[in-house]
């Protein structure tokens, strides 16, 4: 008689441990592929940032040298008379600013002082004044000059006043002189620039 209680060792596997296998195949699948997905998003990553770096120091290191040493840092001088206001124009940035003329004259102290007057022309995109797109300072012997004013009506010259695009308006500022003789040197720049760049004008100031 036969003994139904033995189990056949060869016997085929239940539906059970087929699952369980079946499971276990596509849980490798699947991290497999996570890993594949993985890999691919590091490499465009890494392709990306590379691509950027290229570009940051394409811009940065672009340009001619024979540029750089024209724009950095260089000075361009020229003779303003306070006398026949001869005038010396120079491009500094988005802007032309002109020292038309230099006259000597009193603050409201009484003291010998020097009244500058500049032809600004705004070139930028949106309006600006002088006061906000650029930067002057007036020397004597090397020596920076304080800003003053006299008294009259006739104070405030449109340093702050804003102008368009193309616009082009006469502005004046007054130092106050260590002497009435020795030249002075005006040195105007941007406000705010990444560059040193400056327009120096010698001014001679004849009686």
């Amino acid at each position: 008689m036969e003994n139904y209680n033995n189990v056949n060792p060869y016997q085929n596997p239940t539906p059970n441990q087929n699952n369980f296998e079946v499971q276990q195949a596509v849980d490798a699948a699947m991290k497999e592929q996570k890993k594949k997905k993985r890999k691919k998003r590091l490499i465009i990553l890494a392709v990306i940032v590379v691509a950027f770096i290229v570009i940051i120091a394409l811009a940065s290191g672009g340009g001619d040298s024979s540029d750089k040493s024209n724009n950095n840092g260089t000075n361009a001088s020229s003779q303003v008379d306070a006398e026949n206001n001869e005038s010396a124009e120079g491009q500094i940035g988005n802007y032309v600013c002109t020292v038309k003329k230099a006259e000597v004259c009193k603050n409201w102290e009484g003291k010998d002082s020097v009244k500058i007057t500049y032809e600004f022309t705004n070139n930028d995109d949106d309006a600006q004044s002088f006061d906000i797109a650029l930067t002057d300072n007036v020397y004597q012997d090397g020596v920076g000059l304080e800003s003053t004013f006299i008294s009259s009506d006739d104070d405030d010259w449109g340093i702050d006043v804003k102008i368009k695009p193309g616009v082009t308006k006469e502005v004046a500022k007054v130092y106050v002189l260590r002497d009435k003789t020795t030249d002075l040197e005006v040195e105007i720049g941007e406000l705010i620039s990444f560059d040193d760049t400056k327009i120096t004008t010698t001014v001679k100031l004849e009686q």
